[in-house]
């Protein structure tokens, strides 16, 4: 989800880290000091979204035309409303646990942003930005993608953007992706750098092998002074390093505070670059209006988690 400049699919260059396997000694030396196990993770930040609303401490809105100005070539409008962002407490609808945060576009033809701007959808944009910011950890959302992720153009996302880009600019700020999908039955996870944005290579898809794209699934970051590690449910699918950044020419802008973004855009650059549709809208295909003009389509939201050292 770049601040500005096209996003397409690229080449994954994970790194593979192989773990010998080690045997213990029947008779060990008598006087071998005992192994420390690591100092417990501390939870700095955490949102199950059980209130009713969005809780302003942690989180803003962000509307276009007002604090935002629009991306990507995306088709909707995001506004401070109920009817797009609110909290679902039928947790047995929903299948979370103690209320979901629920991101809600709606076809609202020729609605007229703050900006004089006309768009047919709205949609909402959150983040913590000078609420909670950090630098280095786990964070984790538990998330459930819209129509089974099924719907092509739909784009919902969870990522963070650095602190500084007010004064630096995006992509000198530094974005990670944790979790983006365009409607298909995978989501990508990148890095965005200097040198290193739009079609970044540091970049992979998981494709839900053995898994429903339809249910729950927990998204995971490990970020440290040495890089950042991605994972689904457990399962680690990429990780890009520092000393790749460096070796490849790019600069590393990964040791200052970012901060969270939660949205659910409509079409686009990087849903067009893996779809190639321009009609009824460009990046978002009919069948995705025909969904949202039903109301049906939903990115859900059980919970944030972020954990340091």
């Amino acid at each position: 989800m770049p601040r500005s400049g096209m996003k397409t699919a690229g080449t994954a260059l994970a790194a593979l880290c192989l773990f010998p396997f080690a045997t213990a000694s029947a008779d060990p030396a008598p006087h071998a000091a005992a192994p420390q196990s690591p100092a417990p993770k501390k939870e700095v930040f955490f949102d199950d979204f059980n209130g009713d609303g969005l809780d302003q401490s942690k989180w803003q809105t962000e509307v276009t035309g007002e604090n935002f100005d629009t991306t990507n070539g995306e088709n909707q409008a995001y506004v401070n409303s109920p009817d797009t962002l609110y909290v679902d407490h039928d947790d047995a609808s929903t299948g979370a646990k103690n209320g979901a945060l629920a991101i809600h576009p709606r076809s609202t033809p020729g609605f007229q942003a703050p900006d004089g701007k006309s768009y047919d959808f709205q949609s909402a944009r959150i983040n913590t930005k000078d609420k909670f910011e950090f630098t280095y950890g786990s964070y984790e959302a538990r998330l459930k993608l819209p129509e089974g992720a099924n719907a092509k153009g739909l784009w919902p996302a969870w990522w963070s953007l650095g602190s500084n880009i007010d004064e630096v600019s995006w992509p000198n700020c530094g974005e990670v992706d944790s979790m983006e999908n365009v409607g298909e039955p995978w989501t990508s996870s990148s890095i965005h750098g200097p040198e290193y944005h739009g079609n970044t290579p540091y970049t992979n898809k998981q494709n839900f092998e053995g898994m429903d794209p339809a249910d729950w699934h927990t998204y995971k970051v490990d970020w440290t002074p040495d890089g950042f590690t991605f994972s689904i449910d457990g399962k680690q699918y990429l990780q890009t390093t520092k000393q790749q950044i460096q070796q490849g020419g790019g600069n590393w802008v990964f040791d200052n505070p970012q901060f969270l973004l939660l949205n659910f855009a409509l079409g686009g650059q990087y849903p067009n670059g893996s779809n190639g549709i321009s009609e009824p809208y460009y990046g978002l295909s009919q069948d995705a209006v025909d969904k949202v003009k039903a109301g049906n389509v939903r990115f859900l939201v059980d919970y944030v988690r972020v954990e340091q050292n």
